[in-house]
């Protein structure tokens, strides 16, 4: 592989995704705010900006937690835009908002280089056992570019045209996912209060026709209240119901659900459980079902 990749955020998801990266021939230049994380991602090289990072590279790959994070990462006088060749890719894999995305293809454009969205659904698991969802948004010719990408990840869903709408994608998956958690956080409540061992209620309805992945896994741990270690944080659940409703405003969408999931995911945080899984906004469904927020 003679694409050189620059890689940008190594975090617990980038991490894995740039070892396979590596692992599949993709030449690498890695950054991340915290020097060092690059360390064993074989034949990788880590530099000490984005701007010095992105130099020669065809494709930009950028894993970060938040807007914020990726726009100090692209913008500014050492950021990945200034390193940035014309013509070359960056490629979004964060799960930002729709907006931040639009602006990011203007900024790029008038730079004459590209810009692709890619959220990923997957956790660091699946992210390390190459078993990570892309959903890419771009104009063709960039998607094709990132094609061998893409496939040392995981598998690439259906290409959307305006890399935005793959941002948009992304937050109604998650959006889903952070619905069923409330959902069952409920329903696992009710059960208890009933008298029945959540664990056995999410072990026999995960034989039905209801039992999926999210079901089986996240059921478990809400299940047992197992909250810890995190998975997915609370914070970062938060921020995805945000934006959800944040795109929502703009596109006059009403999500009464994602409104009350915002003020669970706020509560659980106001109480102390920052580090706590997303799963842990079951702790405040129990509470006001007065249960004890573990068991």
């Amino acid at each position: 592989m003679t694409t050189t990749v620059a890689f940008l955020g190594l975090g617990n998801m980038g991490r894995p995704m740039a070892a396979n990266l590596a692992a599949a021939g993709f030449p690498l230049r890695l950054w991340n705010r915290t020097p060092g994380k690059g360390a064993g991602i074989g034949g990788a090289r880590e530099l000490p900006t984005p701007r010095e990072a992105a130099q020669g590279a065809a494709l930009a790959v950028t894993m970060l937690a938040d807007d914020a994070a990726l726009e100090a990462t692209v913008l500014g006088d050492d950021g990945l835009a200034q390193g940035l060749a014309e013509g070359a890719v960056h490629v979004g894999c964060s799960t930002i908002s729709p907006a931040f995305a639009r602006e990011l293809t203007a900024l790029h454009a008038a730079r004459k280089q590209r810009y692709v969205s890619a959220p990923v659904f997957g956790r660091p698991d699946a992210a390390a056992a190459r078993q990570l969802f892309v959903v890419p948004g771009g104009d063709a010719d960039a998607l094709e570019r990132c094609r061998p990408l893409f496939a040392a990840l995981g598998q690439a869903g259906a290409a959307v045209p305006v890399p935005e709408q793959a941002n948009l994608i992304k937050l109604v998956g998650n959006f889903f996912i952070a619905s069923m958690i409330e959902m069952m956080s409920e329903g696992l409540a009710l059960a208890e209060k009933g008298g029945l061992d959540p664990k056995a209620v999410i072990e026999m309805l995960g034989e039905t026709r209801i039992g999926s992945p999210i079901l089986k896994g996240y059921g478990a741990m809400i299940a047992s209240t197992r909250f810890e270690p995190a998975l997915f944080g609370l914070p970062l659940g938060l921020k995805d119901v945000t934006l959800a409703l944040e795109a929502g405003r703009a596109l006059q969408a009403p999500m009464p659900l994602a409104s009350m999931l915002r003020d669970h995911f706020l509560a659980a945080l106001a109480k102390g459980r920052g580090k706590w899984d997303w799963t842990g906004v079951a702790s405040v469904v129990r509470e006001n079902a007065g249960l004890s927020p573990t068991r």
